[in-house]
């Protein structure tokens, strides 16, 4: 999946000036608020897809959660908002894909029809109570194959596909020792959420799924180049990536063989009991490790990592007093009745770690500026920039956002005669330790002239 880019007002005008069969006016992308608040309940909340299939560079075996349900909600609640559903479309470019799923591909797909099918519930609950259309939860199958492992040479991870800078944009907390991409609940939300501004922009499912593939940018200048907004269209007219052009069939197929699957010679059986579609949440203390939650609570181990695989470390953030875990609904009343003994626990824990969560830094491109200039201007590399932000190619635009990655203002001092970094390191206030890992010095030998990273600070 790409990384996101706020379209202008001009391109905005531009890419609804467009033919179009069915024109409607531009809906109001979704707002900051609303994104917050999806957070506050837990029932509402790139690619390299189905590469996965023909090259079966996944594991099988994933980490998955465990759930039970929620005996103090509603079991058959309809969505508080009505549904839209994507049309089922069937040519020769999904007939294609049937063939292979059904053919060929037919152990893998058998798989991961397997694999996700104790998330199907969960993940279409999710979907619908943020206005998706449940149909949805096979782009996770195109993505990842329901591996919540599965990560691509580009840097995306989880069943989403989510890279750094997407991700992070849509309230995902990526770190060393939490990754939130492979939350299947915080994930989907976000994908959810993502979607729908791409629904909202683009005003067609298979071009805002194009999008979520290909990224914003490249789909608009198809358009702009072909002069229509029909995907079948600009498939025809091959004005999409290879991969784009056929992200969009495989979802279809997989669809279409997922919603009948014994029609295609396909018998569905999960490889663990399937999760419920409730769930309890609860705030602890952070930071606590789950190991010792579990021996103060009485709570299996197994459950809460299971339900928290984005835990990495067994460990929660240490850069927040609290922290949301997932949990079985029978086991909440057992930590909530430890809750002041974990408050205990987790002041007397050792100090903090320090945060790990680097300064999130965003370049807006300009006029004549290419990768190499600002990886200059920031002192990263271009492979580093093209990671983070899923470029295949060191092709941007004007306006364009870029993650800056690892970035940390510095403060820079250029070396003077007689200068050495015992005496920079005393002046400054640091180590010669920390001098020659900032400067990626191998030796202590520095040069009259040369420009030196002395330190950082904030904003």
């Amino acid at each position: 999946m790409k990384n996101p880019i706020l379209l202008n007002a001009p391109l905005l005008i531009v890419l609804f000036s467009c033919q179009q069969s069915h024109h409607s006016p531009l809906q109001t992308p979704i707002s900051p608020q609303e994104r917050k608040a999806a957070w506050n309940h837990p029932q509402s909340p790139a690619s390299e897809n189905l590469t996965f299939i023909e090259e079966d560079i996944l594991e099988s075996e994933t980490s998955e959660l465990e759930g039970v349900e929620n005996p103090s909600e509603p079991q058959d609640s309809e969505p508080a908002i009505e549904v839209p559903h994507i049309p089922i479309v069937q040519n020769i470019y999904v007939d294609k894909w049937i063939d292979y799923f059904t053919g060929k591909g037919r152990n893998h797909f058998q798989r991961y029809l397997n694999r996700g099918e104790i998330y199907r519930r969960r993940l279409e609950k999710i979907l619908e109570d943020n206005g998706m259309p449940k149909e949805l939860y096979y782009l996770a199958l195109i993505e990842s194959g329901f591996s919540n492992r599965a990560r691509s040479r580009m840097g995306a991870v989880g069943l989403w596909q989510f890279i750094r800078g997407t991700g992070r944009r849509y309230d995902l907390h990526i770190q060393r020792r939490v990754d939130e991409r492979q939350d299947p609940i915080r994930a989907t939300t976000a994908a959810s959420l993502y979607l729908r501004d791409l629904k909202n922009v683009f005003d067609s499912w298979f071009l805002a799924m194009s999008a979520y593939n290909a990224g914003e940018m490249r789909v608009l200048q198809a358009i702009m180049k072909a002069n229509t907004r029909d995907f079948w269209q600009l498939v025809k007219k091959k004005q999409l990536p290879n991969e784009t052009m056929n992200y969009v069939p495989k979802f279809m197929a997989a669809r279409i063989i997922g919603s009948n699957p014994d029609k295609y010679g396909f018998h569905v059986k999960p490889e663990k009991s399937p999760l419920s579609t409730h769930w309890a949440t609860i705030k602890v203390p952070s930071p606590i490790n789950l190991k010792k939650l579990a021996k103060k609570t009485g709570v299996p181990l197994s459950s809460l990592k299971r339900n928290n695989p984005h835990l990495h470390k067994y460990n929660t953030p240490s850069q927040v007093r609290y922290y949301q875990l997932w949990v079985d609904p029978k086991n909440k009343p057992k930590i909530e009745a430890k809750l002041p003994e974990l408050r205990k626990l987790a002041k007397s824990s050792p100090k903090k770690i320090q945060s790990e969560e680097e300064d999130i830094v965003f370049h807006r491109v300009r006029r004549g500026e290419n990768l190499f200039l600002v990886s200059q201007r920031y002192g990263v590399s271009i492979r580093q920039l093209k990671t983070e932000n899923g470029l295949s190619g060191s092709r941007i635009f004007i306006g364009q956002k870029l993650l800056i990655p690892n970035h940390r203002l510095f403060m820079k001092y250029r070396v003077r005669k007689g200068d050495s970094l015992s005496l920079i390191s005393q002046k400054f206030g640091t180590s010669i330790r920390k001098l020659k890992r900032m400067n990626r010095l191998k030796k202590n030998r520095i040069y009259a002239g040369q420009l030196l990273k002395v330190g950082y600070r904030k904003g």
